[in-house]
């Protein structure tokens, strides 16, 4: 039977010590347990890590599943997916409202190895995931159209892992020269043995890096929680503290995510999340290269509208927002 989680308010240690599930505070409300959630794999799946065994928690590869769950037919009460496009969707009467942001970039441009000069150019092969989605968006803000003829877009960013490790792009069997790709995944692959791009591939921009230096010192905006409209109030509040609770205790010790994904084997852990423990734990633990975080999106509105403009959206309307 799966483990009633208990809202903490003790020490992150003291988590670890009593499993995850009720302490000898009975008297402390939960958040409800039988909600569905749905994140993509990778860095926002990490925020999770608590939530390995927990039957209700699904993830997708791909974002534009994830978009098409977001309406009022759909049995999910929590969605996480890139913000532009949570807040699109909700624009087109999408019944959510947009909690808070948890990741904050963890987007890269990886060189294959293929490229003789090492430089990308036009005529480049350039491989994007998430074709119209944020992957693309921001690509598009820093580069224009002037790579154009050379990107080939694949569904996933477990799909542009995949042309990374072998420098080839399965489907148009292009011989791949850049990968528009994400963190923890970059990592895993950079890091795979047996990749036939393993010690010639690497990290060739921070996109993170680039669009500061492009939005004149803003930060990006990623993955968000949009939470459906029907829920109780009190028990979002809950849910929400509870995430936030988990995220600062993964970033500032590793070692409880990892704890929390070890409950499923590798397997199931690569299935579910994308990546292994091990994986997570050392991009959170090396600098936080996933920009795993939690940030209030009301409080954070400036930012956001910032962020969507250059998208072509405008300003946020108050009552998206989770209050």
């Amino acid at each position: 039977m799966k483990k009633q989680i208990v809202l903490l308010t003790i020490l992150s240690s003291m988590l670890v010590g009593c499993g995850g599930g009720s302490n000898s505070e009975s008297s402390t409300p939960s958040y409800p347990s039988s909600w569905n959630i749905v994140t993509p794999t990778g860095a926002p799946a990490i925020a999770f890590y608590n939530h390995a065994k927990n039957p209700h928690f699904t993830t997708n590869s791909t974002p534009s599943n994830i978009v098409a769950m977001m309406n009022s037919q759909s049995d999910k009460e929590v969605v996480v997916i890139d913000t532009v496009s949570g807040i699109k969707a909700i624009n087109k009467g999408a019944p959510y409202k947009l909690a808070s942001t948890i990741t904050l970039g963890n987007f890269y441009i990886a060189a294959t190895g293929n490229d003789d000069d090492g430089v990308m150019n036009e005529g480049d092969t350039i491989v994007l995931f998430g074709q119209n989605q944020t992957p693309d968006l921001i690509f598009h803000y820093l580069y224009g159209d002037k790579f154009d003829a050379s990107i080939e877009y694949v569904t996933a960013v477990s799909n542009a892992a995949q042309c990374l490790a072998s420098g080839k792009n399965i489907i148009t069997s292009s011989t791949v020269d850049y990968v528009f790709v994400a963190q923890p995944v970059l990592f895993a692959t950079l890091n795979n043995q047996s990749a036939p791009t393993y010690g010639k591939s690497s990290v060739y921009a921070d996109v993170q890096e680039l669009y500061k230096e492009k939005s004149g010192g803003k930060s990006m905006i990623q993955a968000s929680v949009f939470v459906k409209d029907s829920v109780n109030e009190t028990e979002r509040g809950l849910f929400l503290d509870k995430l936030k609770s988990d995220i600062e205790n993964g970033i500032a010790n590793p070692d409880l995510i990892k704890a929390g994904m070890d409950e499923l084997s590798e397997e199931e852990q690569s299935s579910i999340y994308g990546i292994k423990s091990t994986v997570a734990k050392a991009v959170v633990g090396n600098g936080n290269t996933v920009g795993l975080g939690y940030v209030k999106a009301k409080e954070n509105k400036a930012a956001i509208d910032a962020f969507i403009s250059l998208f072509g959206m405008e300003p946020t309307n108050e009552e998206i927002f989770v209050k």
